[in-house]
C-alpha cells in the first residue's frame, strides 16, 4: 500500500487536529512529523509528551495499517530520554520488529530537527480482522 492510498483510506482523525504529517511509507516502516507550533508545548516550553506519544502511536499505526489490516494499539512502552525544546519539528521512524497474523510490533524512535534522540519506544497492534465478531461502524 502506498502511502497516498493509506492516507485515503484512513480518513480524517485526531492525527490532523495536532498537525501529524505522514511523510513516507514503504517496506513495512512509515515516518511522520509534527511541525512545532506553541500549542504543542508543555508549560516548561518543551513538547509535551502527549503530543510525541500520539506521533509514535500515529506512525507505527500507520505502517501496520499498511499491511491490510484494520489495527487498535494493544500495548506501548515509551521512554522519554530528551526534552524537545527549540526545535522547529520532530519526526518520528517505525520499523516492525514483528509481524504476526494477529499482532504486529513496531520500533519507533522521535528525533529533532538537530537529529537528538528525544523518545523510544515500543507499539504492539493487534489486527481487528483477527477478533471473532469485530465490525467497522
Amino acid at each position: 500500500m502506498t502511502l497516498e492510498q493509506a492516507l485515503k483510506l484512513r480518513g480524517q482523525s485526531f492525527t490532523d487536529e495536532i498537525g501529524i504529517e505522514f511523510t513516507k511509507l514503504e517496506n513495512g516502516c512509515a515516518e511522520g512529523r509534527i511541525i512545532i507550533e506553541k500549542r504543542h508545548s508543555n508549560l516548561r516550553g518543551s513538547v509535551h509528551g502527549g503530543c510525541i506519544f500520539s506521533l509514535m502511536d500515529s506512525v507505527s499505526g500507520l505502517a501496520a495499517f499498511s499491511r491490510g489490516n484494520y489495527v487498535a494499539t494493544s500495548s506501548s512502552n515509551i521512554l522519554y530520554l530528551n526534552a524537545a525544546i527549540d526545535t522547529a519539528c520532530i519526526r518520528a521512524h517505525a520499523k516492525p520488529i514483528k509481524i504476526g497474523k494477529t499482532l504486529q510490533i513496531f520500533d519507533v524512535e522521535v528525533l529533532d530537527d538537530n537529529d537528538k534522540l528525544i523518545a523510544k519506544g515500543n507499539f504492539t497492534f493487534v489486527s481487528l480482522d483477527a477478533i471473532e465478531g469485530f465490525r467497522l461502524v
